[in-house]
């Protein structure tokens, strides 16, 4: 059976993710994504979260091309490749609010403009722990190429 490029070089398809969200989050650098925790908010770049999720996606392609050699399920590959790269480009393309909003300026906002701010965290966070519960995938397929050998 032949296999795909994402099954014999994970690390270059995350690799090739990298440079297309830090040119996504130099054109949206301005936007800004607000997080609540319990009482507090935390505003966050969008730039300085492309920074943390390429970081990530490094990390992962540094761990696949140091365990190049070993095998292990191509299915946890293509799982944790594809969705850790999608949810990074969905992060920094879709998430985060303009400058001079409503929220920043303090200016009055209908009930519709709060339920879509509102709605813009949560799919916001949706993606983030998403994005996280995926890195399991990675640690679970190390697992497997370690114990195969």
């Amino acid at each position: 059976m032949r296999k795909s490029f994402i099954h014999t070089k994970p690390h270059l398809v995350l690799l090739l993710a990298c440079p297309l969200i830090v040119v996504i989050a130099w054109l949206r650098r301005s936007y800004a994504v607000d997080v609540q925790l319990y009482d507090t908010y935390y505003v966050l770049r969008i730039d300085l979260l492309a920074e943390f999720l390429v970081m990530i996606l490094l990390i992962g392609s540094l761990l696949y091309w140091l365990t190049r050699h070993r095998e292990g399920f191509p299915q946890l590959t293509a799982a944790h490749v594809l969705a850790t790269a999608g949810i990074a480009l969905f992060i920094v393309s879709a998430s985060g609010y303009p400058p001079n909003n409503a929220v920043d300026t303090w200016k009055p906002m209908s009930p519709q403009e709060y339920q879509e701010w509102e709605d813009l965290g949560k799919r916001f966070m949706i993606a983030f722990i998403t994005f996280a519960a995926f890195q399991v995938l990675l640690v679970a397929n190390l697992m497997v190429k370690w114990i195969k050998g």
